[in-house]
Parts: structure tokens; sequence; C-alpha cells
């Protein structure tokens, strides 16, 4: 288990825990980002949004989101 942020780009994780406030949570379920739900990290890098491929959807969070979603490789 690990944080989104640390993950290499082309894996597939499942969440595991969200960490933070309400409103970030709030925010992470409107992208449908939450716990038990599998991504496939599309793009990673040093300078760009993360992309995730959620339910189907191509969804771009920030580095410091992706630091605080825990994940487990699947």
């Amino acid at each position: 288990m690990g944080v989104l942020l640390n993950q290499k780009e082309g894996q597939k994780v499942e969440i595991v825990e969200l960490k933070g406030c309400s409103n970030f949570i709030s925010k992470l379920y409107k992208l449908g980002i939450k716990e038990g739900v599998k991504v496939n990290i599309k793009r990673k890098s040093n300078i760009c949004p993360i992309l995730l491929e959620v339910n189907g959807s191509i969804v771009a969070i920030g580095r410091g989101m992706a630091a605080k979603i825990l994940v487990r490789g699947i």
C-alpha cells in the first residue's frame, strides 16, 4: 500500500483510503474517486496533473491531491 503520487504511469491500483477534510473528499467523490474504486494511471509527470482513468472517464488531479490518496496495486 502507498500513496497514488508514488505509483508509476500505466499501473492499475485500487483506492484504499482518502486523507483530508470533508470538502476535499467530497471533491474526489464527485470525480468518481472513492474507496474501493479501481483506477488506471494514464499519465504522470513532475510538472503536469496526473491523469487517471476512473470508471471509463479520464480525470485530472493535482500532485497534492494524489499525495492524499492511499492505494494498493492490483
